[in-house]
């Protein structure tokens, strides 16, 4: 019997990470024959007439599901009254129509244990930076993971480094947990609109790019204080980020940095956009002559997956993940993690030896790395949600 999945969506500005994980699994699924592709519909939780969610519809593994897009905001708010009752009262989810054979994802709580979930914790980062988030926050994840860690079904992860999380965690958890990590689903433009966004912008032909969010795991401080011991070198480095500007569990982080800059003498080193378009961003990783990732902690870094996508060279923070993420990987360095002395070395032995982009060249051979590892992904997706459905019915 073929496969009936249910992608659930909710477009969420303050958790980016959220919408381009499912792109880039709505990207993999498309990028397999129509003979081995599940019956995909999106779920929407949010919006379904959204730019994003519009862009979303025309994959083609949900070509189908096109048609009734007119339908799908009246809906999202149905499902979302839908979940809010069903995690007061679980029970009355038996009462609830929905197709037995149909496996949803992604599944963040146990709540609706009536439908079959494949679940999925994207990182452990409240175990490891737990000073970042309230008491009452820690305790809610913690009860949700726990819950998910106690049920019979499978439990999706992004990486190696998140599983032996989990186990290390959760030892005496009865749910299956898997393994399966994106790849990035981008594709390089052409070089006369890389040059017009970088005119828009007013960038510099060189220049180091970092793509976080300005939250205080990202580390955009260890960066900053490269910056400073580069120029007291007389290096002369340009940093360009995009990102949120705001963390709502520090809201003085962001003003302290760039009051930082001016004190350290380098604001005119450092050009801050906020958020940008996507289409944007993916012509500033492009041109960027290295991609910077210093982030503490990460389920699996898309920052990193787009700039392995466009061939670009990349200096990462050694955290587990990233080490996993760029094995084997060519043009791709490590620092040590929040070692500011360590980072300004790394940029300065690397960064003379590396031009500016865009690099077709690079960009092609990229793009056929990329299109294998989709393909191959997304065989391994449908698998464990296989999985997920035949544990589903043995449970039944």
């Amino acid at each position: 019997m073929r496969l009936q999945l249910r992608i659930e969506f909710l477009e969420d500005a303050q958790w980016l990470g959220g919408s381009i994980y499912i792109d880039n699994l709505l990207a993999a699924l498309s990028s397999i024959p129509v003979t081995d592709r599940p019956d995909v519909r999106l779920v929407f939780l949010s919006s379904g007439e959204s730019a994003l969610a519009t862009r979303l519809l025309r994959y083609p593994v949900l070509a189908h599901q096109e048609a009734g897009r007119r339908a799908a905001g009246l809906m999202a708010r149905v499902r979302r009254l839908h979940r809010a009752i069903l995690r007061r009262a679980p029970m009355l989810g038996a009462f609830w129509p929905q197709a037995s054979n149909a496996v949803y994802f992604p599944a963040f709580d146990a709540s609706q244990r009536w439908r079959t979930n494949l679940y999925w914790v994207p990182d452990f980062q409240i175990f490891h930076f737990p000073e970042l988030f309230s008491q009452d926050e820690v305790a809610a994840r913690t009860r949700s993971i726990g819950e998910i860690a106690a049920t019979e079904g499978v439990l999706l992860l992004s990486s190696h480094a998140a599983l032996a999380d989990f186990r290390k965690f959760f030892p005496q958890a009865t749910v299956e947990p898997r393994v399966w990590s994106f790849c990035s689903s981008i594709d390089a433009g052409d070089v006369e609109t890389n040059k017009q966004v970088l005119e828009f912008y007013g960038l510099p032909e060189r220049f180091v790019y970092v793509a976080n969010h300005f939250w205080k795991h990202k580390d955009h401080e260890t960066a900053f204080k490269a910056l400073k011991i580069l120029k007291d070198r007389n290096v002369i480095v340009r940093l360009v980020c995009t990102g949120l500007q705001s963390d709502r569990r520090d809201p003085g982080y962001y003003d302290g940095l760039v009051q930082s800059l001016s004190e350290w003498g380098i604001a005119d080193q450092v050009t801050i956009l906020g958020l940008v378009p996507r289409d944007h961003q993916i012509e500033l990783f492009r041109a960027a002559s290295l991609v910077l990732q210093p982030s503490l902690f990460e389920g699996w870094s898309t920052v990193i997956e787009d700039a392995k996508a466009l061939g670009r060279p990349i200096l990462a923070s050694d955290i587990t993940v990233h080490r996993e993420q760029l094995e084997g990987r060519e043009q791709c360095h490590l620092f040590r993690a929040a070692d500011t002395k360590d980072m300004a070395e790394r940029i300065e032995q690397i960064l003379p030896v590396l031009a500016a982009g865009p690099c077709v060249e690079m960009e092609r051979a990229a793009a056929n790395r990329r299109n294998a590892a989709r393909r191959a992904s997304a065989h391994a997706f449908v698998a464990i949600a296989e999985q997920a459905a035949g544990r589903a019915q043995k449970a039944g």
